[in-house]
């Protein structure tokens, strides 16, 4: 039971820390070296990787152990096309069964959003933490008003793998910042993908139960966000996101 509570708490700190960047995308994981860092013994710190490999977050070689899954664009945009696939139902049977609760705690999820600023290459990490949890938030609360169990367990893993994304990309924006040439194309695009504006228009189709606008500004919503993703990582030199050496 020890053992299990350990590994818990380990595979909570990992996951925040592959999430939040800090373990980079094909980082080693070596199990000794991880396990003496945060205080723990081999066996719960296996246990909290085998459960990331089981959820896509690391990988694992023969001989070679744990790596922290590599990024690239093939599966950014396979995500996106997931995403897209399975919000657009998700949300077409929101509006259908969605009571007084889901649309009261829509609301409040896009408040905090709005409340947030929108991050940029130049942003704290602690404002770009705000506006990541508030804009899952946000996407889970528009597609919560029904009771598929798998839809919504599908909907969760694409998002979670999507923010280990757009993170990695956001903190790499300053590449194209730098550049006179396209820095203002590349801030619209990152806006228009990340601003309030899209949102609230979601939000306000949602409340007013127009189930076909609101599908078409959810498909446009994730058109744009991966095409601004994929011209941003693009530009920035990055023709299969960044991996760690």
């Amino acid at each position: 039971m020890a053992d299990s509570v350990k590994s818990d708490g380990l595979y909570t700190v990992l996951r925040s820390r592959i999430l939040n960047g800090e373990l980079r995308p094909g980082q080693s994981l070596r199990l000794r070296t991880m396990a003496h860092e945060l205080g723990t013994s081999a066996t719960p710190m296996r246990e909290a990787l085998n459960r990331l490999h089981a959820e896509n977050f690391v990988t694992t070689e023969a001989n070679k152990g744990f790596r922290v899954a590599t990024m690239t664009l093939e599966e950014l945009e396979d995500l996106e096309t997931a995403r897209s696939v399975i919000e657009t139902e998700l949300l077409a049977r929101s509006i259908a069964e969605g009571d007084r609760n889901w649309e009261a705690n829509l609301v409040s999820a896009h408040y905090r959003l709005a409340t947030c600023v929108t991050p940029n290459s130049f942003s704290q990490s602690e404002a770009i933490d705000a506006w990541d949890i508030a804009h899952a938030e946000f996407h889970l609360a528009l597609i919560a008003g029904t009771s598929s169990k798998w839809l919504m367990s599908f909907a969760q893993q694409t998002t979670a793998q999507l923010q280990r994304y757009r993170r990695h990309i956001i903190l790499r924006i300053d590449h194209l910042n730098r550049a006179a040439e396209g820095a203002a194309g590349n801030a619209v695009l990152s806006r228009e993908a990340l601003g309030i504006e899209a949102h609230t228009a979601l939000l306000e189709a949602a409340l007013a139960r127009d189930k076909l606008k609101a599908e078409a500004l959810l498909i446009d919503h994730v058109r744009l966000a991966k095409e601004a993703f994929l011209k941003l990582a693009r530009a920035g030199g990055i023709p299969s996101v960044d991996t760690a050496a």
